[in-house]
């Protein structure tokens, strides 16, 4: 089997969900075969992308909770792709205002009409805003952290959400040539 797909596999398998704001990685052994990776295993096209690469192992390290190391390839990064990252790495480490300025600096993305369908189907909230919303979304993670925390209801939908997120703009940056 292909080390990213095991490596993407083990993520999206993972048992709790993700935190939304985690304070350690989940599993230091899966970071270092992350960085492993090369451009080519990363990037999902015959001309590998230096830029698909780093946006992948990202959001790999993101999704695997390593805040720290996805922030110093993410905020070298000055497309829309890396603003996206950067805006989600900000969102978990709880400096919410700061991902909204990135989310800002990324604009519109294609992806967000298929992550509002998915959402949706999870969230009534979600489905009520039309289309995706990532300030809204940072906003009812901001609420979920500092009311209810980690494991309520509605952070457990907003949990789940999170990984429709991981996967969906995983799949963009592996597609992703500049």
């Amino acid at each position: 089997m292909d080390k990213y797909v095991r490596i993407a596999a083990q993520l999206t398998n993972r048992s709790p969900l993700p935190l939304l704001c985690p304070k350690k990685p989940w599993d230091k052994k899966l970071t270092r075969e992350i960085m492993a990776l090369s451009d080519e295993v990363l990037s999902d096209h015959d001309d590998s992308s230096t830029l698909s690469s780093q946006a992948v192992r990202s959001g790999l390290l993101l999704w695997n909770d390593e805040l720290e190391l996805s922030h110093s390839i993410s905020q070298g990064m000055s497309e829309e792709v890396g603003s996206l990252w950067h805006g989600m790495m900000h969102r978990r480490e709880g400096d919410f205002s700061n991902a909204k300025y990135w989310f800002r600096l990324a604009g519109e993305h294609a992806v967000f009409s298929s992550l509002y369908e998915k959402a949706s189907l999870f969230s009534p909230e979600v489905k009520s805003w039309g289309r995706w919303d990532p300030f809204r979304f940072i906003d009812e993670v901001e609420k979920a952290i500092h009311l209810n925390g980690e494991d309520s209801a509605d952070a457990m939908i907003l949990r789940e959400i999170q990984v429709f997120e991981f996967t969906l703009f995983i799949d963009y940056s592996r597609n992703y040539n500049q």
